[in-house]
C-alpha cells in the first residue's frame, strides 16, 4: 500500500510542479495587473470570477490581490460561462453573481474572453459600474507578456491623446485596402476610454494590454459598408478565414456578403432583436503589446473596429438597445475626422506612437 501511494505521489508531482511554476510565473504579471492597473487597496472586497480554464491565472490574480491586503473571493462559473458561450447574446449572470458582482469593491474576471467581452454589456455591469466598483477583466496569456508599468503609462498616455484628438469631432470616414469605405457621425458623444487603469465608475473593459477610445455611433448616420478583415465576437474569435463585407444604410445592416463567417452573421442577426443590425460603435485601439488574432486585437494600436447591436449600456450618449453586441475588427485602416486624415493604413499620423 505503502508502495503505491508512494508512486501515485510520483505521479503527481510533475503536474503540481508545472501548476506551481505557472502560478509563479503568472504572479509577477498579475501583481502588475492589481497593484497598476486595479489598484487594489488594503480592505477592499475584490471578486475574482473564473471558469475551469483560467483557473491557475485567476488564483494568481486572487494571491496578488490578498497581498495587496484585500477581502478576496474567488468564485467558480464554468457553468455558466458554458451556458454563456453557447448563446451569442448579451449573458447576463443568475442573480446570486449579479449580486456578488454589484455589492463588491473590485471585480476580476478571468474567463474565455469572448464571454468576458459580451458580459461587459451586461445590466449587471451597468449596475454595479452606478455603484462605483472597479471591473475589468484579464487578457489571454497572463505571464507571458513580458508586462511592465511602463507599458500601462504608455498605453493611458497614448489613448488620452488619441481623445484628445477627438474632441469636438463629428463626421468619421473610415478607408481600407480590403474595401471599407463608411462615413458616420460621432457628434456630441464622449469617449470611453478603456486602458489597463481602472477607475471607480468606469465601464469594464480588458486589461492589461488593451487600449481604446470607444465612441456610440450617431444612431441612423452611417451609411457605406464595412469589410471586417479581423476578428468578430461569436462569428470569428480568432480570425476570419473570409472577409465580411456588411452595407449599411442610415445605420442599418442591409447586406451581408461573404462565406461561412458572413452565413453565421446573417443567421445571428435573423434571430435576434430590431436593435441587433444597427452600427452603434466605432472604437480605435492603443495598446501596443495586442497581437493579431485574438478578440484582443479590437484593443490593438493602429486597429480600429465596429459594431452591431447594443449602446445604451457601455457606451456614453447611446441611445440603441439590443441584448447583442457584435464587435468586428479593420485591420490598417485610414481614418478622416471631420476631412483630415489621423490614420493612415493603421499608422498614427498626428503623433508619433
Amino acid at each position: 500500500m505503502q508502495a503505491e501511494r508512494t508512486l501515485l505521489i510520483a505521479k503527481r508531482a510533475p503536474l503540481r510542479n508545472k501548476i506551481m511554476q505557472s502560478i509563479i510565473t503568472a504572479v509577477k504579471e498579475a501583481s502588475i495587473c492589481v497593484r497598476k492597473g486595479y489598484r487594489v487597496q488594503s480592505g477592499e472586497s475584490v471578486l475574482v470570477l473564473a471558469d475551469g480554464g483560467h483557473m491557475t491565472e485567476a488564483l494568481a490574480l486572487a494571491a496578488a490581490a490578498n497581498a495587496a491586503g484585500a477581502k478576496v473571493a474567488l468564485m467558480d462559473i464554468s457553468s455558466i460561462v458554458a451556458e454563456g458561450l453557447l448563446v451569442p447574446g448579451i449573458p447576463e449572470p443568475p442573480k446570486h453573481v449579479s449580486a456578488a458582482v454589484k455589492n463588491s469593491d473590485v471585480i476580476i474576471i478571468k474567463t474565455e474572453i469572448d464571454y468576458a467581452h459580451r458580459f461587459a454589456h451586461t445590466t449587471t455591469v451597468r449596475e454595479a459600474v452606478d455603484n462605483k466598483v472597479k471591473i475589468a477583466s484579464v487578457e489571454e496569456g497572463l505571464g507571458s507578456w513580458g508586462l511592465t508599468d511602463e507599458d500601462i503609462d504608455k498605453v493611458e498616455k497614448r489613448t488620452d491623446s488619441l481623445i484628445k484628438r477627438f474632441k469636438g469631432a463629428d463626421k468619421i470616414h473610415v478607408t481600407s485596402n480590403q474595401g471599407t469605405d463608411i462615413t458616420l457621425s460621432i457628434r456630441g458623444r464622449p469617449a470611453l476610454k478603456v486602458t489597463p487603469v481602472r477607475i471607480p465608475g468606469v465601464m469594464m473593459g480588458p486589461m492589461p494590454l488593451w487600449g481604446e477610445a470607444a465612441y456610440a455611433a450617431i444612431e441612423g448616420s452611417a451609411n457605406g459598408q464595412i469589410v471586417m478583415d479581423g476578428v468578430m465576437n461569436v462569428v470569428a474569435p480568432y480570425g476570419m478565414k473570409t472577409n465580411i463585407t456588411v452595407k449599411i444604410k442610415d445605420g442599418r445592416a442591409q447586406e451581408i456578403t461573404g462565406a461561412e463567417e458572413a452565413q453565421k452573421l446573417r443567421e445571428i442577426l435573423a434571430a435576434a432583436d430590431e436593435g441587433a443590425d444597427m452600427l452603434a460603435e466605432f472604437s480605435l485601439g492603443s495598446g501596443h503589446l495586442v497581437k493579431f488574432g485574438t478578440l484582443s486585437e479590437k484593443g490593438k494600436l493602429g486597429t480600429i473596429h465596429f459594431a452591431l447591436g447594443d449602446n445604451h449600456h457601455a457606451y456614453p450618449g447611446g441611445k440603441n438597445v439590443s441584448k447583442w453586441h457584435l464587435d468586428a475588427t479593420v485591420r490598417y485602416p485610414t481614418v478622416e475626422v471631420d476631412g483630415k486624415t489621423i490614420i493612415k493604413d493603421g499608422v498614427w499620423t498626428f503623433e508619433k506612437s
